[in-house]
């Protein structure tokens, strides 16, 4: 196994942005020849993920309207619990304080996370910042040999540009915990 090679490292020692045993394994190899991976041991993963540029830091992000916020925040609360790499923008407010906020979204919808979960909503399709955050996973999703983009529906709206034929989540019919559980079921096979 070649160091050099991020997409065969990516492939054996990472799933869904999490590192795997065999990519641990594969680490402390590495540094046992005198590789500096900048480890500590409160960032192993992370420093992988700097080290492979392909990695996913994100299993999944949240795209959703603020005006349905509370629904999301639960599912994200519950994610976190399970211990699911979770973008969601609460989570995360000093991290994304200062930032340029247009360039640091499009990044992380459109190659920071394995997965998309798309919250939709009249809310949804009229609002500007799910607009960035449905382009940019959409531009992702065409690349993509397999489903990125996981639509929830919260009511009878259409996204464009996102096929009719797409299998939703209907979570008129599930309570937030129902939806949770079926996205960790999605994000970790």
């Amino acid at each position: 196994l070649s160091a050099s090679d991020p997409a065969m490292v990516v492939d054996l020692c990472f799933k869904n942005g999490k590192l795997r045993k065999l990519g641990e394994l594969f680490l402390e190899d590495l540094e046992s020849r005198g590789v500096s991976m900048g480890r500590t041991a409160a960032s192993k993963s992370a420093a992988v993920l700097k080290a492979v540029p392909d990695a996913k830091p994100y299993e999944i992000a949240l795209s959703f309207a603020g005006e349905d916020r509370k629904l999301v925040e639960e599912v994200a609360d519950l994610l976190k619990s399970h211990d699911v790499a979770v973008f969601y923008d609460k989570h995360e407010e000093v991290q994304l304080w200062g930032k340029d906020l247009t360039a640091h979204l499009a990044e992380i919808y459109k190659n920071r996370a394995s997965y998309c979960a798309m919250f939709i909503s009249e809310h949804y399709v009229s609002k500007a910042w799910p607009q960035l955050e449905r382009q940019h996973a959409q531009s992702r999703a065409l690349i993509e040999k397999r489903e990125y983009i996981l639509p929830i529906r919260l009511d009878e709206s259409e996204v464009p540009g996102l096929p009719s034929t797409v299998a939703y989540l209907d979570a008129r019919h599930l309570s937030p915990v129902q939806i949770a559980e079926r996205l960790r079921q999605k994000v970790r096979g």
